[in-house]
């Protein structure tokens, strides 16, 4: 009995099949017609035995993973001793007071000033996992080694063995009801466990880049949303945990001194998402929490190991250089110089003409499939949302309102990115700046345009979608 129990077990999808040939069998026991008994059996298969069968073998995938190669999942219901505080006031290791008010002024503070504060007052705390290569889980510049040319940090920082703690944040856009920040993490390297390296050469490469953006509101000015990209899936955040749009809420906003979101940075693959009470567990081991050098009294120089650090500082750099250069990119291939490779579409310039810009960071490993080659945030695509390439870099006001559902301004009085790459202005601070030359590939349905009210068909289906999504940003999460 126990053997055949095991077998069952081990060929679950032949033990789904037979069960589903059994209950059909059932339906139709008073007839002998076996043709009605075997199609029947194969429309519960495709539409039950089928889909259970997929999420057990994913399930079963997951829990592989995370017993060979990750961490355990299992969530936390409590904030441990570790981290103290409510969701929007928690004190992590390594934390003291603001120097500070917490209160932002901004009625005296003009043009990149006034930027420059916002980006400080909400720079995110990052809590940083370290692998068993620490050097390539350090966040840093990639013009660290004072070039611009990114195929040669691999070997330039092999060479120096440390990196400066570096995070990219620009105020992006600024609209009627809102102030726009990307913050961008850069490393000099991707890599994964010897195991999945020895599978796939798919699972590491040279240079990584993840990130977040934010959604001030202008009226409370505290952060309304968070979003994160994570392995070719944007995760969304907020503080009460509900979305009417399109896209899932991953988890809630979780801040210190209640404007710095908590981010947690995954060692190896460096995916990025907001940090959730089940973080704050491991933090004793394999950790540095780096903060943005204007709060704190006491540093700690970052050490290249897999020791804990809480008392990191890291320097914000500007993505204006990025954009610069955005233009001027080159064929993948071996003996070129600039920063990006191959070309994208984001749009038209003022004068209607296509515009192309940089597709992938450049690199050694350019022959790697696209989809796992490092990129720019304006490349950065969600298969899985509603919105064309480019836009929730470049046009965030209709990224927000797509995935979230609210009615957002989309006025633009100030965008950094879509004047300095579309239109090639190098005074950033023009107003009126509309993207309408954006592309505008997947946007026929957003929130801050008069779209149509859903009929219960139409809203149970969103309800399904989201639910899917739900699943796939697990999926993704937990292997990495």
């Amino acid at each position: 009995m126990l053997k055949y129990s095991l077998k069952a077990t081990a060929l679950f999808p032949i033990t789904i099949y037979r069960g589903c040939l059994w209950l059909s069998s059932r339906a139709w026991r008073g007839h002998t017609n076996d043709y009605y008994k075997k199609a029947t059996a194969l429309i519960l298969y495709l539409f039950g035995g089928l889909p259970l069968t997929v999420f057990v073998l994913l399930e079963l995938v997951i829990f592989a993973n995370a017993r060979l190669m990750a961490g355990p999942l299992e969530p936390v219901s409590s904030l441990p001793e570790l981290a103290t505080g409510h969701v929007d006031q928690i004190k992590l290791p390594g934390h003291s007071p603001h120097p500070k008010p917490q209160g932002v002024q901004l009625a005296d503070i003009s043009g990149e000033h006034r930027y420059q504060q916002l980006l400080e007052t909400y720079s995110p705390t990052i809590i940083q996992k370290i692998g068993h290569q620490p050097l390539w889980d350090v966040p840093t510049d990639i013009f660290f080694d004072s070039d611009t040319d990114p195929r040669n940090n691999v070997d330039n920082a092999l060479a120096r063995g440390t990196l400066p703690s570096v995070v990219y944040g620009e105020v992006i856009a600024e609209t009627d009801d809102s102030y726009y920040l990307a913050y961008m993490l850069y490393h000099i390297k991707d890599y994964d466990s010897p195991l999945r390296e020895a599978l796939s050469n798919m699972t590491y490469h040279d240079s990584d880049n993840e990130g977040l953006q934010l959604r001030v509101d202008k009226a409370s000015m505290k952060v309304a949303l968070v979003e994160t990209w994570f392995h070719n899936r944007f995760f969304l955040c907020n503080s009460h945990g509900e979305s009417s749009g399109t896209e899932p809420i991953q988890s809630r906003a979780l801040f210190e001194d209640g404007n710095h979101v908590i981010i947690y940075t995954q060692a190896m693959g460096h995916g990025i998402r907001c940090a959730e009470e089940r973080d704050f567990l491991k933090l004793a081991t394999h950790t540095k929490i780096l903060r943005h050098n204007s709060r704190h009294t006491h540093r700690e120089q970052l050490r290249v190991d897999d020791g804990s650090q809480f008392s990191i500082s890291y320097r914000l750099a500007s993505l204006k250089p990025w954009y610069e250069m955005a233009r001027n990119f080159q064929p993948s291939g071996k003996g070129k110089q600039s920063l990006f490779e191959d070309s994208l579409v984001i749009g038209t310039d003022s004068l209607g003409r296509q515009v192309q810009v940089g597709k992938y960071i450049a690199g050694r490993d350019f022959d790697r499939r696209g989809w796992s080659r490092p990129k720019p945030p304006w490349s950065w695509d969600d298969r899985w949302d509603d919105i064309p390439v480019g836009t929730w870099h470049l046009d965030p006001a209709r990224a927000f309102s797509s995935h979230t559902g609210e009615k957002l301004s989309d006025n633009y009085l100030y965008n950094a990115p879509a004047s300095m790459m579309l239109d090639q202005r190098r005074d950033t601070s023009k107003q009126g700046v509309t993207p309408s030359n954006i592309n505008s590939g997947r946007h026929s349905n957003l929130a801050h345009q008069s779209a149509p009210q859903k009929s219960h068909a139409n809203r149970e289906t969103s309800k399904i979608n989201l639910q899917v999504k739900k699943y796939i940003n697990r999926l993704i999460n937990s292997l990495g």
